[in-house]
């Protein structure tokens, strides 16, 4: 384990404890989630090291990776995730420009890939996790970059999405200097994030699924992603809610603070989650940040 002694997004090095959350997925163990006194970012520390990092994620239970659909857990979520693909299209409909260059980092399985390439962009993809890649590659028929080391210096993009991806880099200043020399003038970042400001969240506490520890390192905000990109160049033009990311981690969240999934009040809190961020400051269970390179 390594324990940082500053915030990662500012370097501040008073931190303040903030609760701590348990490793439900693989290894039931306990971590610590601290909080910066100046910029306010969450980040879980301390954490494994990078190299450690791995044996986190091997398990059947960890769903990004995985094709199955044995439960109902499963199930929704291949039934949310064929009709979110279609949203997702849509609304980088609206991004295209230049040479429709678009990379997508942390790509998984190539389902977003798959479905830009039929919409026209000109796709790239990286995944760190090579068993996932190969499934990429053989949907896509291209070659997956294992890193963004590996991408060549003189490709330029004129998007680049993370869905889901950012709370789990460990070098978040090397990956935010690469979207500033790699996204084109006026192009775009899309950055899709668990809220650790919504209703759910706080419903939750330390149950809360979004936190998923260790494997997510940081635990953004909607003012502590907006402070880190501008830092970088970045500046926030819209936001959008996935509003189904609610009913998913409630299910999850009650399994793991009941043992039982509680259908109807999961489906109730996911509801009452997106109410109150349509009503108010627009903390949804997670949120899709769209930000301009300026």
């Amino acid at each position: 384990m390594e324990k940082l002694s500053s915030c990662p997004a500012c370097g501040e090095t008073k931190l303040l404890a903030f609760l701590a959350a348990k490793d439900y997925t693989v290894s039931k163990e306990r971590f610590e989630i601290t909080r910066c006194d100046a910029c306010q970012l969450l980040f879980t520390n301390p954490r494994p090291s990078a190299t450690e990092a791995s044996p986190y994620y091997t398990s059947e239970n960890y769903i990004s990776h995985s094709d199955t659909q044995e439960g109902i857990i499963n199930k929704l979520y291949h039934i949310v995730r064929n009709f979110t693909l279609k949203q997702k299209t849509r609304w980088i409909e609206k991004e295209k420009r230049g040479n429709l260059e678009l990379l997508d980092i942390g790509c998984g399985n190539g389902h977003f890939l798959h479905a830009c390439q039929k919409a026209g962009w000109k796709i790239s993809g990286m995944e760190l996790d090579p068993v996932t890649a190969a499934r990429a590659e053989s949907k896509l028929g291209i070659d997956i970059y294992s890193s963004i080391k590996n991408i060549p210096k003189d490709e330029k993009f004129d998007l680049i999405s993370l869905w889901h991806v950012l709370e789990h880099v460990y070098e978040l200043d090397e990956y935010f200097k690469f979207f500033a020399s790699r996204i084109v003038q006026n192009g775009v970042l899309i950055l899709a994030l668990p809220d650790a400001a919504s209703f759910d969240a706080g419903y939750f506490k330390e149950y809360w699924a979004a936190y998923d520890v260790p494997r997510h390192i940081y635990h953004f905000e909607p003012n502590t992603i907006t402070f880190l990109a501008k830092k970088y160049g970045f500046k926030l033009k819209s936001t959008r809610g996935q509003i189904f990311d609610s009913f998913y981690i409630s299910l999850l969240s009650h399994q793991y603070k009941t043992g039982n999934k509680k259908i109807i009040s999961s489906f109730i809190i996911g509801l009452w989650s997106n109410i109150s961020a349509y009503v108010g400051k627009g903390n949804y269970s997670s949120n899709l940040y769209i930000f301009e390179h300026v």
